[in-house]
């Protein structure tokens, strides 16, 4: 993967391993910035945040990646799982903290599973990318 000649000192090590850190963290920034924008596109299309199939499906991605980087893909799935469970978090708070609350006839069209409740909350399309360096 990368063609830069392994490091020869300890102090080297380590500031290569500072700066992938830091690339780590800044692809984690834009990967949730898309999924704040995400979460409004979900909302317009008034559909819930989690999506089982597509998180099993990047999950196993991640595995495969993994396995073909010399990855394991235990440790990949694992740091995704945390990752998505984050995500999903991060757009319900969202969801939840753009809701004015649903009318009274909302609330019997829409039977929220305890699993996600704050998923169908109405009035949080504006909201959803409002929050980009919250939580």
């Amino acid at each position: 993967m990368s063609t830069s000649p392994s490091p020869t000192t300890v102090p080297e090590a380590r500031a290569r391993i500072d700066e992938i850190n830091e690339r780590v963290v800044e692809l984690l920034a834009e990967r949730q910035a898309i999924v704040d924008a995400l979460c409004e596109l979900k909302a317009d299309a008034d559909r819930t945040v989690r999506d089982p199939e597509r998180e099993a499906e990047l999950l196993a991605h991640v595995r495969a990646v993994a396995d073909e980087a010399g990855l394991p893909p235990t440790l990949a799935e694992t740091l995704f799982e945390e990752i998505l469970a984050h995500s999903v978090e991060r757009q319900r708070r969202q969801r939840a903290d753009g809701a004015a609350g649903p009318s009274a006839e909302e609330s019997s069209a829409e039977e929220l599973s305890a699993e996600e409740p704050a998923e169908k909350a109405t009035g949080a399309v504006s909201t959803c990318g409002a929050q980009a360096q919250a939580g």
